[in-house]
């Protein structure tokens, strides 16, 4: 008798270890759907004032999210506020320092607010980590104060070559 029960012991005690794992996944599972929905909910708002409502839900089940935070600083950008947007890149880049577009976002923050250097820079680590910022960067407003310096052609060319 005292054989069977440590058995039965044993036997809940892996059974309550399975099932809280199951328990576990099924959580991770259901945040996982629920991010992908916001995901998708962000590209189909409209205004700027949605989508960042839409990646403040996103930060409150992730404040860790580099893109959430990046993708909000490209549209508090839009919406007119280069400081908003170059404090969320910075966050950003202490969670990942080799995210591009965290770079890229800087870049333009930092040339909306005349911080030329700055945004040479960001640019510069921007097309390093990533090259598809390079035709971008040739068409963005908010660049539009780096791309009238001889250093904007220097800057791509020395990446292209």
């Amino acid at each position: 008798s005292e054989d069977y029960e440590e058995r039965l012991l044993t036997l809940e005690t892996k059974l309550k270890d399975r099932t809280d794992r199951i328990i576990s996944a099924q959580e991770e599972i259901t945040r996982t759907n629920t991010m992908h929905s916001l995901w998708m909910r962000a590209g189909l708002e409209a205004t700027h004032q949605a989508k960042i409502d839409v990646y403040d839900q996103i930060l409150s089940i992730n404040p860790n999210d580099t893109e959430a935070l990046t993708y909000k600083a490209d549209e508090v950008l839009e919406m007119g506020e280069p400081h908003w947007a170059l404090n969320l890149c910075n966050k950003a880049l202490l969670i990942d320092e080799a995210y591009p577009y965290a770079y890229y976002q800087r870049a333009c923050a930092n040339s909306t607010l005349n911080h030329i250097d700055a945004a040479f820079d960001d640019l510069k680590n921007a097309i390093e980590l990533s090259s598809t910022y390079i035709d971008e960067a040739k068409n963005d407003r908010s660049l539009e104060v780096l791309r009238s310096t001889e250093r904007f052609d220097e800057l791509l060319a020395s990446i292209t070559n």
